[in-house]
């Protein structure tokens, strides 16, 4: 079964009530997944018997807005992890927590599976017989681009 995406409005709303700020994004250009940003993260969604339903892939500046924005760090440390290329650990582990709860938004539309989210690491092109190679030809995508206090920002959301 394929997962549904949840609606961009609920995305956003979760977002901003966890970073407490509307986040400035808005469906946008894909980016290539082939060949990332440096400083990209992904967090896979697997179903209850671990397959891996969906992906949510941050580049660099999403993963500083949004996980940074949750531990209250102020710009100046976003933009300081951001000039050095890669997100902190605190950062990384925050990030991890708000796509913990954009979970919910996956569980809660009828007919998907139940979704809960594996640790964020930074992403890596899978070879063509990796058992995630689907990331590169997903069925479902959407990509949120905005601004933030470290530049443009990419949030993508996929599934197989």
């Amino acid at each position: 079964m394929t997962l549904t995406l949840p609606e961009t409005s609920d995305i956003l709303d979760l977002i901003e009530l966890l970073i407490d700020e509307k986040p400035d994004f808005r469906p946008g250009d894909s980016w290539d997944l082939r060949n990332p940003t440096p400083g990209s993260y992904i967090t896979f969604l697997q179903g209850r018997d671990n397959t891996v339903e969906g992906a949510i892939i941050t580049d660099l500046a999403a993963t500083l807005y949004i996980g940074g924005k949750l531990i209250l760090l102020p710009a100046a440390t976003l933009k300081d992890q951001f000039n050095e290329g890669q997100a902190g650990e605190a950062v990384v582990e925050a990030l991890n927590e708000v796509v913990n709860n954009l979970r919910t938004l996956y569980n809660n539309i009828d007919l998907n599976p139940h979704v809960a989210p594996t640790q964020t690491f930074a992403y890596q092109v899978p070879g063509p017989n990796d058992f995630v190679a689907w990331i590169l030809n997903p069925s479902q995508r959407v990509d949120y681009v905005g601004d933030t206090v470290v530049g443009p920002a990419t949030l993508t959301l996929i599934t197989p």
